[in-house]
């Protein structure tokens, strides 16, 4: 994508410090974008002309005090990623409300704390405006021991359809990515820790590989773009085929190609 794509717009990308949230600040910084990472975490490898403010997007204090920083450095948002996200497993009888309470004030609370404070930043801006979230497979499918991140994921989904429909007079295009398994930081915590094992999700996935985040960073990217311009309320889904199959593997006789 051409590097004056964004130029002049200000994309804010929270969760940016690492993994899919940095390949997103990268993506967005090469096609010319002035580029703002929202984050708890300090980037273990800082990316030039990207800046970096510190929020937690489950405190409405927080996010509030970070778009008003915003305001002061940039002057404006143009594109909006909802990104954030934590992982905490457990049985549900077992997990603690506090760590059902911190999955979904991440993800969840976290996308309509930010949302909140763009919407009427780019309503005023009157230029119109992208918000992407950040969802995943998990809105699809049950992982066991991973409620909180599942009703999470899937509560973006109905944010996206519900949003994309208040914004849609003012030019507002709003839509969701939901990433399969991507090779990140969280993901190697779940093989490392052996709730996730990969021979086990790579016998899934038909393309037989993990994402890498810059793959997922390229869809959000285009989501965000006038390419895109005639898209919203949609998710995108980016998993390596592994939501769509009915049957994990066919048969020789069937998988054989006709003679």
């Amino acid at each position: 994508m051409s590097a004056e794509v964004f130029a002049g717009r200000v994309a804010v990308v929270t969760g940016g410090a690492r993994g899919i949230g940095d390949a997103i600040a990268r993506a967005f910084r090469e096609a010319g974008a002035e580029v703002v990472v929202l984050d708890l975490a300090e980037p273990r490898a800082p990316r030039e002309g990207v800046r970096y403010a510190t929020a937690d997007v489950s405190d409405p204090a927080s996010v509030a005090a970070a778009f008003e920083t915003i305001d002061a450095a940039e002057g404006r948002v143009d594109v909006l990623v909802n990104n954030a996200g934590i992982q905490r497993t457990g049985l549900v009888g077992r997990l603690a409300f506090e760590d059902w309470s911190a999955v979904i004030g991440t993800h969840l609370s976290g996308a309509f704390l930010c949302s909140s404070q763009a919407v009427p930043r780019m309503v005023a801006g009157g230029r119109g405006g992208a918000i992407v979230s950040i969802a995943s497979t998990a809105a699809f499918v049950g992982l066991p021991g991973r409620g909180p991140y599942c009703a999470a994921k899937a509560g973006l989904l109905g944010l996206t359809r519900a949003l994309s429909l208040e914004v849609a007079p003012a030019g507002i295009r709003v839509n969701a990515v939901a990433p399969g398994f991507t090779r990140t930081e969280m993901l190697q915590q779940a093989l490392d820790n052996g709730s996730l094992q990969e021979d086990w999700m790579l016998e899934r996935v038909p393309l037989k590989r993990f994402a890498d985040p810059d793959e997922i960073a390229g869809v959000v990217r285009f989501l965000a773009s006038d390419a895109a311009a005639y898209v919203t309320g949609q998710t995108v889904v980016a998993d390596g085929g592994w939501t769509i199959q009915g049957v994990s593997a066919a048969p020789d006789w069937l998988a054989a190609p006709p003679t």
